[in-house]
């Protein structure tokens, strides 16, 4: 189960070296510590972005595409809080392991486990109260466009609207996987609001984020995507979004709905 005082504390972590094993370089000098460059001990070495401020983002769902983005955002700094019902991801994540055969993605958790900002939990309710963004990443494991898939993702925005019935501050929803825009529109978003009994715009922000034409996701993309596609609601909604990749080198194609 979440643990809120896993999100409140800060370690120092020095980096180690040897030749066969990651390495990384690690900045705590803004009263949080991020990882600013990553080898995974072959020949892939990132400068990750820069990120200058530290924020709440709860990830719901812990597939590879999930978890991958719950790491890597939370090597930038950022306090994460990874959701899921599958209580063997949930463990694996919170003991310091991932099923992601990615390359080195394992190294990059281990070393940021010292920085204790990276939880995972089943508490979808207080994930979202302790998180200003989150970022959506359920469909692994279906076709985007099946009925499972969009099935999931109803369910989904039925319990996060729930949640934000209770939540008192501007929450920034983002779907960071490939989605039908009428399907996010038409379907997703009158859901939330029905739910949450609130409008967006005004209590939630709604966007979505593709990184490519296709879905592989891996720490390279991650880190330095080709360009990143933001569909949005409103003005806040892609400022907001765009706070979230401050610091990629990468430029940035904006469609508003």
């Amino acid at each position: 189960m979440f643990d809120s005082q896993q999100l409140d504390s800060t370690q120092a972590y020095s980096g180690y070296s040897h030749q066969t094993q990651p390495q990384l370089a690690v900045d705590n000098t803004r009263g949080f510590s991020r990882i600013v460059a990553f080898s995974d001990g072959s020949e892939q070495h990132y400068q990750l972005p820069k990120c200058r401020n530290s924020k709440q983002i709860s990830v719901f769902g812990l597939g590879h595409n999930g978890a991958l983005s719950a790491i890597c955002m939370a090597a930038l700094g950022h306090k994460v809080i990874g959701v899921d019902l599958d209580q063997r991801r949930i463990n694996a994540l919170n003991q310091g392991r991932t099923f992601s055969e990615e390359e080195g993605l394992p190294e990059l958790l281990s070393q940021i486990s010292s920085f204790h900002n990276l939880v995972a939990t089943d508490d979808a309710f207080n994930a979202l109260k302790r998180t200003d963004f989150s970022l959506i990443c359920v469909n692994d494991d279906t076709n985007d466009d099946s009925d499972a898939s969009v099935e999931k993702l109803k369910a989904l925005c039925e319990q996060i609207g729930l949640s934000l019935r209770y939540k008192e501050h501007f929450h920034n929803i983002v779907f960071y996987q490939h989605i039908n825009a009428d399907l996010l529109k038409n379907v997703l978003l009158p859901i939330l609001e029905t739910q949450s009994g609130k409008k967006a715009s005004q209590a939630f922000g709604v966007a979505s984020v593709q990184s490519g034409k296709d879905n592989e996701r891996t720490i390279k993309r991650f880190y330095q995507p080709t360009q990143l596609t933001i569909q949005f609601l409103d003005k806040q909604s892609c400022q907001l979004t765009e706070q979230l990749f401050s610091g990629f080198k990468t430029s940035i194609r904006r469609i508003s709905w």
